[in-house]
This record gives C-alpha cells, sequence and structure tokens, in this order.
C-alpha cells in the first residue's frame, strides 16, 4: 500500500511538474510576442513620426494631392517648357537638343512628335498665336541673345521662321491660379494658399526640375535631364 501511495505521488508530481513547463514556456511566448509586437508598434510610430516631418518624393502634405502619372525621357536637358493654346502638345526648350515636341492629349501616355535643331543652346520657350519662339534666356532672366522661330500650326510639320533678338521676359517658374500659387524651387514642386503662404502640397523632384505648366489639373514639368515629368494635381 505505501508503495502505492508513492506511485500516486510521484505522478502527481511528473504531472505538475510538467503543467508549470508548459505553463513557463507559454508566458515565455507570450513575452516574447508582447516584445516583438511593442517593437513593431515602435518601429511603426517612429516611420509615422518621420513621415509627419518629412515629405517623401511620392507624398505631399495639406490640401492638395500630387502624384506623378508620367515621365518621359528627352534628348537633351528639359530646361523650359510652354503649351499649345488648347493644351494638346507641349514644347519643350532641350539645351543643346534644341526643340522637342510632345504629344499630350493623353498626360499618362505622352508621346514625342519631334526634335527640331536650333543654332544654340536653348533653355526658353514661348508659344504665341501658333509660333513658338526658342532662345537662350540669360540667368537674370533679364535679356536673349538669340531667339529662333517655328510656326507651329502643324505640330507635325513644324516650320522654322527665323531668328530675332532681345524677345520679351517671361519665366515658367510660377502660377497664380484660384487662390492658389504653384512654384518650383530647388526642393521640387509646391502649391501654397495665396491667402496665408502655407504650404498644401508638395513633390520633391530632387534639384532638377527648371519649368511647368499647367493645364486641366496636370503640371507639365521641363525636369532636367530626367526629360518631362507630368504629376496630377487635385
Amino acid at each position: 500500500m505505501q508503495k502505492v501511495l508513492i506511485a500516486i505521488a510521484l505522478v502527481l508530481y511528473m504531472i505538475g511538474c510538467g503543467n508549470s513547463a508548459s505553463k513557463r514556456v507559454y508566458i515565455q511566448d507570450n513575452r516574447d510576442a508582447a516584445s516583438e509586437q511593442s517593437a513593431k508598434i515602435a518601429e511603426t510610430g517612429t516611420e509615422a513620426s518621420k513621415s509627419n516631418m518629412t515629405i517623401s518624393a511620392h507624398t505631399s502634405p495639406g490640401h492638395v494631392t500630387i502624384m506623378e502619372v508620367a515621365a518621359l525621357y528627352t534628348e537633351g536637358v528639359a530646361l523650359d517648357i510652354a503649351l499649345s493654346d488648347d493644351g494638346r502638345f507641349a514644347y519643350i526648350a532641350a539645351g543643346d537638343a534644341g526643340l522637342v515636341v510632345v504629344d499630350i492629349r493623353d498626360p499618362y501616355n505622352p508621346a514625342i512628335v519631334g526634335t527640331y535643331d536650333t543654332q544654340d543652346y536653348v533653355n526658353h520657350v514661348e508659344v504665341i498665336d501658333g509660333k513658338a519662339f526658342v532662345a537662350y534666356k540669360a540667368q537674370t532672366w533679364e535679356s536673349y541673345t538669340r531667339v529662333d522661330a517655328f510656326d507651329v500650326h502643324d505640330p507635325y510639320d513644324l516650320k522654322y521662321l527665323g531668328h530675332y533678338e532681345n524677345f520679351g521676359d517671361k519665366n515658367h517658374k510660377l502660377i497664380s491660379q484660384n487662390g492658389l500659387v504653384y512654384y518650383i524651387d530647388r526642393e521640387g514642386f509646391k502649391v501654397v494658399r495665396e491667402s496665408d503662404y502655407e504650404v498644401v502640397g508638395r513633390y520633391d523632384l530632387f534639384d532638377t526640375a527648371y519649368a511647368f505648366a499647367l493645364w486641366n489639373g496636370f503640371a507639365f514639368v521641363a525636369n532636367g535631364r530626367n526629360g518631362l515629368t507630368v504629376l496630377k494635381v487635385q
């Protein structure tokens, strides 16, 4: 009888130890999971803080959403841009590559119509009454050395009209429209409220944007060696 009692005691002891061990393992596992979850929450919180402090290339703060919808490589360096009166074509002054004409009727799929050589390096373009004027504009934005003129009534068949001297003075770096000011600077494309100059939209273009044009909710950016960048602005 004594042996039976001892055996029962040993069995109960072993069961108790087994349960304790399993409980310890279970608790340890919970602690590991909790630590991992806490770490994830902390990491997420840190990232959220960072996103609130900095603006990446594909986000914008405030009330205006800006997203890149297309990019088109062009020869040369896209330094300036102007649109046709109907917003169907973009004309890009592309440095030593001359004048580049782009079909932008579908902003999501811009296509190059043609590239036209100019005698000099060009960094400015203006479209007036069906004519494109392409020029080198001094960095002081005060004068030109030469202006080449093209008849662009038919964008697929440009005609060279000759050259002019000392053309007007207009840059394509800032547009004021419907209480908002759109502009580019060394940081990228920005939108501010005209009433208080609070930034309500921003898109980082990594110090490459030179000029832009707006049409029907899209910004067409002359984006240096990156060519044409199309942004949807809502």
